[in-house]
Order: C-alpha cells, then structure tokens, then sequence
C-alpha cells in the first residue's frame, strides 16, 4: 500500500535501522532531556527474540525514512477458548515531518489500520496498549480502541515494617528461571480465566535476555523442595516516585504462606533500598487485589502522577469487552511500563 509517496508495508530485514532512528527522534521530542536512546539491542531483544514473534507495520518515504510506525509484542494467552495471541501495542509513532491532527485520517492512523488488518490475517485475538492522551483519542476516533480499565497501584508505605516471615517457606534470589516454573504456572493457571502464558520460555524472554535485566530481581519460594512462588521485583521504577515495583507474580492463590514469604521479601527488599512506596498492579477484582489490600498495600490512582489508560481491540468473536474487564489477570510485567 502506498501513498502520496510513502509505502506501507511490513517490517523487512534492515529497516530497523531507520525505525530506531525515528524512534529516537520521537520520544527523545516527547520525553524531554532525560530520554535515553533505545539502542539496537534492545531494538532486537523486544522484536527479533521474542519466542512468539513480531507485528510492525511501517510507513517509509522515498528517501527511505520512517514516517510513522505501529507496532507490537505478541504473546500466548491462555483462555476459555484455548490458546491465543494477545498483542502488546508499543512504539507506535509519527515523524514530525508526517504529523496531521485529528480532523483527517493522517498517516497514523492509516499504519494503525494496515496493522489492524495485519493483526485480523495473522489470527490475533487481542491487541492492547497505554497509548498517551492523543494517541488515545486517535485510536478511539478511528482505531476501534476500548477502554478497559485506568490502571490504579497498589502502594505499601515505607512507614508500615515489613511483613514477617512464615515458617515452612524459604525465599532466595535466583538468577535463572526455575526449571519447575511451568509446573508452578499450571497450578496458577487453573485459578485463572485468561492471563499471559508465564512458562519458562517467556519468562526467560522477558527478565533473563532483556538487555536491562541487570534491573530485576527474581525471588524463589519454596515449600521444602517445591517451587511455591515466583516474583519478580525492579528495585527503581519510575511509575511512582521513589518507587520499588513488584512487577511480576506467579504464585497460587489460596497460598497463604507463599504469599506473606514473598511479600516478606518485597517489604524487606524495600526497607533495603529506602525505598519510600512498594507498587503493584492487579485488576482490582483479583484474588491478588484483595490479598495485598490485607497486607497493608492500598488503592493510589495512577493520575496521582500519571494517568494510565489499558485499551484494547478485540480480533476474536466470542471474546468481549465484558469478559476481558472480568476475566483479564495481569501485571505490569504484562505492559512495557515495567
């Protein structure tokens, strides 16, 4: 598909370097002085390493210059109607140069769409993101995005001691994923409607290869010989200020004591630090929502700083708007905030 000039199409072999290019001179314009350039490592952990693979659809003009990007992460969920790809929308994007507003289908939205009908071929069933203010109300314009949630954390406060430990459980800070971890997540997953496939390999993928893992703590609790939980802690995280951030969460729900050793951890990870909140993210009508709520974490908006919207766009028919609000677990590990 082409246009006044420009080309849309999907990714090729090469083009990652005029993506990163334009990825660079766009947020480095929208996030100010203390943006880092994403370098293409990360570029190519993120898209190329994935295990479930890549969506990007791209626009290039005649000089070869990206013009505007749409693009995501694609992961297995698993779900009543068996397994399916949920897609992760990130680095969505236009050059200055190409920019309209929203009173024309400008060049974003016509990505977004070829994206779109990429996503409807390839059998996607969910494509979801936390697009900013104006590329929310683009997406609802024109994108079908659907408001599922505004993201709220769950906060503990430096004042309130860390929670004890229980007896019968040992927690230690490991540096590989568990080879028992798909055992662990089966159990989980019985508990769960749909969620994110949280086995080894995605795991590995997600925290061990990121070239920023050296930012992640993985903490292994065990029951005896058994693996009985799993977190996964970014000891500085920039969601809240002066924030330690519990970013993923593998442990069955009616288990008490692998809840309070972890969580035993967490708190203490947080006194270490000096840190002055410990974040979470659930849905709030979680198992997990309420078990933190008892354990001292409590409801703080994310509009406090920031406000974070969760959309979506549903690609499989007997999924609904209504299911997902009451069926979709997640964690912030599940978005690119964390």
């Amino acid at each position: 598909m082409s246009t006044d000039g420009i080309e849309i199409r999907g990714y090729l072999p090469g083009d990652e370097h005029r993506i990163l290019d334009t990825f660079n001179l766009v947020f480095r314009e929208t996030c100010g002085p203390d943006f880092v350039d994403r370098t293409m490592a990360q570029w190519a952990w993120q898209y190329l390493a994935n295990p479930v693979g890549h969506r990007i659809t791209i626009a290039v003009a005649s000089d070869g210059t990206v013009a505007s990007q749409y693009a995501g992460v694609p992961m297995l969920a698993d779900t009543p109607w068996g397994t399916h790809r949920f897609v992760h929308c990130v680095d969505s994007m236009t050059h200055p140069r190409w920019r309209q507003g929203l009173q024309r289908q400008g060049l974003f939205m016509q990505t977004g769409g070829k994206f779109g009908e990429q996503c409807l071929l390839t059998g996607e069933a969910v494509c979801y993101g936390l697009p900013i203010d104006n590329a929310f109300r683009i997406g609802q314009r024109y994108l079908q995005y659907t408001m599922l949630c505004v993201i709220d954390y769950l906060i503990r406060d430096r004042a309130l001691p860390p929670l004890p430990m229980p007896s019968g459980i040992t927690v230690q800070q490991v540096h590989d994923v568990p080879a028992e971890v798909d055992a662990l997540y089966a159990v989980v997953a019985k508990d769960k409607r749909c969620l994110l496939r949280r086995d080894r390999r995605y795991l590995q993928w997600r925290y061990q290869q990121n070239p920023a893992h050296s930012e992640y703590e993985l903490w292994a609790a065990r029951r005896g010989e058994q693996l009985c939980g799993l977190l996964v802690l970014r000891p500085a995280q920039g969601l809240a200020p002066d924030a330690a951030t519990i970013v993923d969460w593998l442990v069955p729900e009616h288990d008490g004591d692998a809840i309070d050793a972890l969580l035993a951890v967490a708190t203490r990870r947080q006194h270490e630090l000096g840190r002055l909140r410990l974040l979470a993210v659930f849905p709030q009508w979680s198992s997990e929502w309420r078990a933190f709520t008892q354990r001292g974490f409590l409801l703080v908006p994310s509009a406090t700083w920031l406000q974070r919207r969760l959309v979506h766009t549903i690609h499989l028919a007997s999924m609904t708007p209504e299911f997902l609000q009451q069926s979709w677990w997640f964690t912030l590990g599940d978005t690119d905030l964390a």
